[in-house]
């Protein structure tokens, strides 16, 4: 039987070739920033993506919290060269997706959404 790491790390790679040319890489990491699985390109450090994307959520759910708007389901940086999305994996994980620019947002939201649940499921 796969390990959790390469349960996860095939979701991954389904991502990427379900989001096709749209997907520049994608990680799994813990809520505290800690990689489980990772899929970008060898010039990209995995570690610091995970990292920065636990900041993102920590950040987007003070804010959230803040302005009482729910709970925070994801949070999107756009940049002039591609977009960067996190999501959550169920309560212990959540999923980064590094998108090029002019990617197609909403299907490939619809695939990280599908990606998230599936290692909600691994990571319980």
């Amino acid at each position: 039987m796969a390990t959790r790491q390469e349960q996860v790390l095939s979701i991954l790679e389904r991502l990427s070739a379900q989001g096709g040319a749209d997907i520049s890489g994608s990680v799994a990491v813990s809520m505290d920033g800690i990689v489980l699985a990772s899929r970008m390109s060898s010039d990209i450090n995995a570690d610091r993506v995970g990292a920065v994307a636990a900041t993102m959520v920590g950040v987007s759910r003070r804010v959230s919290t803040e302005l009482k708007m729910g709970a925070t389901e994801e949070a999107i940086l756009k940049s002039n060269a591609g977009l960067f999305i996190v999501l959550p994996a169920g309560n212990q994980a959540m999923l980064a997706v590094n998108l090029k620019q002019g990617a197609n947002l909403g299907m490939v939201r619809i695939e990280a959404r599908d990606a998230a649940t599936a290692i909600s499921q691994i990571i319980l």
